[in-house]
């Protein structure tokens, strides 16, 4: 009996701290010396839901109730939006925290025309192997039905539905599928880390970060019944990597509410509104990795 009380006691006392420190960080890898080396990067990757949505829990996958659902069709596929966003505020406001590097802007690499080249014909490449696996699918009558089981297990919240979105003209290898469980922001293997490679030297940098963020969504701020102030949530995965493709960096964050706000109504935000979430997500992203970064000895 003493032993069990004290292990409950113990477990209690766990779930306790963990509550308490509500932006709990999971150390993976902090490679000082290999962070040190990296005095300029680009943040060449920043991968979200396709579409973003209210969350109870951005930790959790997403769960569909019959509300939530209905007032999906004002942000249906604006993952892309929310990347671009997101993207250039976390690298503005990550440039601002006096860290022991550099972020080079959205547009300096955007305008780049060799990573722009090699961005654009991954891109393409990407589509077109999406194409042809769902042509295929199509074309089967088993795949049919397991599309049309898909559609119905997404629709009953038992599967998140996305693929990944990511900024207009940068690739992504998808989410990641558990964030808690996931080793790394890098999902794709050789084929991403390849890219990756040679995204660093098109740009010229000494490194590049590698954002996933699979628990990008909305979330409400001292709300009844799903009206209130509403803000984003995230579950987020960082790694940063130098030029051969050495990580220096895994991280494993997330918040429960950002730094921009509007106006939610029974779950639903204006879509006016949401330009605003999303650049208060890019900008609490990066207050959340540089206090991290610097509790772990960076500087």
């Amino acid at each position: 009996m003493k032993k069990s009380f004290s292990a409950m006691a113990l477990l209690g006392l766990a779930l306790l701290a963990f509550t308490l420190t509500g932006c709990t960080a999971s150390r993976v890898e902090f490679d000082k010396s290999g962070i040190e080396k990296i005095g300029k990067l680009a943040v060449i990757l920043y991968t979200v839901p396709e579409s973003i949505n209210y969350r109870d829990n951005p930790q959790d996958p997403p769960k569909k109730g019959l509300l939530q659902m209905a007032t999906e069709m004002a942000t249906a596929n604006n993952g892309p939006t929310a990347a671009s966003v997101a993207q250039k505020s976390f690298i503005e406001n990550l440039n601002s925290k006096g860290l022991s590097f550099k972020a080079i802007s959205q547009d300096e690499m955007m305008g780049n025309k060799a990573y722009r080249e090699l961005a654009t014909k991954k891109v393409q490449k990407q589509e077109e192997e999406k194409a042809a696996a769902k042509k295929e699918q199509d074309s089967s009558s088993a795949g049919k039905a397991l599309g049309m089981l898909s559609s119905l297990s997404s629709a009953m919240g038992n599967n998140p539905g996305n693929e990944g979105a990511s900024p207009e003209g940068i690739p992504n290898w998808g989410l990641a599928p558990s964030w808690s469980g996931a080793p790394s922001a890098i999902q794709g293997g050789a084929d991403e880390k390849k890219f990756i490679k040679e995204a660093i030297a098109a740009l010229g940098v000494d490194g590049a970060m590698i954002i996933n963020d699979p628990g990008m969504s909305f979330s409400c701020d001292a709300c009844i019944g799903g009206t209130g102030s509403g803000s984003t949530g995230s579950a987020f995965l960082a790694t940063i990597v130098d030029k051969e493709g050495n990580v220096a960096l895994e991280m494993r964050q997330w918040f429960a509410v950002s730094s921009g706000n509007a106006a939610m109504v029974t779950y639903a935000v204006n879509p006016l509104q949401h330009e605003n979430l999303f650049t208060g997500h890019g900008e609490k992203m990066a207050r959340v990795f540089s206090e991290y970064y610097k509790e772990e000895g960076g500087k």
